[in-house]
């Protein structure tokens, strides 16, 4: 019964969507956010990180992750599908419970090019039977790490 109500009451796949503005150029963020050897300083919930091949920064990079969700690990792909300097980076997440998830980090500078607002997207589609459930109650938890993970980016950003 619970399985035919998610699939009647939850929708199959969700974006996520979160934006931070950052007072420093996007030069800086730019190198944060391009450099996958990077991301265990500012993305919530990689404890660590190893390039596969690629140097982390161009297109066709791909590192292997280790997630940590406090309850539970994963490990997953991190594959680098676009790398647009200074303004777009897209990536494929493969492995754990987000697999086939696509992403886009977008930074859009200031006028004065002092400051930077960064956009995270994201959409997944979980799939099997609890596919809709799973995604009921995973958008909350992914928003507040994509939300915890820019700030992080900003703090660490506008301190140094």
């Amino acid at each position: 019964m619970v399985v035919i109500a998610s699939k009647l009451l939850f929708e199959p796949a969700y974006t996520v969507s979160s934006q931070v503005v950052i007072h420093v150029p996007p030069g800086r963020v730019w190198d944060q956010v391009d450099d996958l050897d990077r991301w265990p300083s500012w993305v919530k919930g990689v404890e660590s990180l190893t390039l596969v091949n690629g140097d982390g920064r161009e297109k066709g990079s791909r590192a292997n992750a280790h997630l940590y969700n406090g309850f539970r690990g994963w490990d997953i792909d991190i594959r680098l599908t676009e790398v647009n300097p200074l303004t777009r980076l897209r990536y494929q997440v493969v492995g754990g419970p987000q697999n086939g998830v696509q992403s886009a980090i977008e930074l859009k500078s200031s006028e004065d090019a002092r400051t930077t607002t960064v956009t995270w997207n994201e959409t997944h589609t979980p799939g099997g039977l609890w596919g809709n459930l799973l995604a009921a109650v995973l958008k909350s938890v992914v928003t507040t790490q994509h939300d915890e993970s820019l700030n992080q980016l900003k703090f660490s950003l506008e301190r140094s």
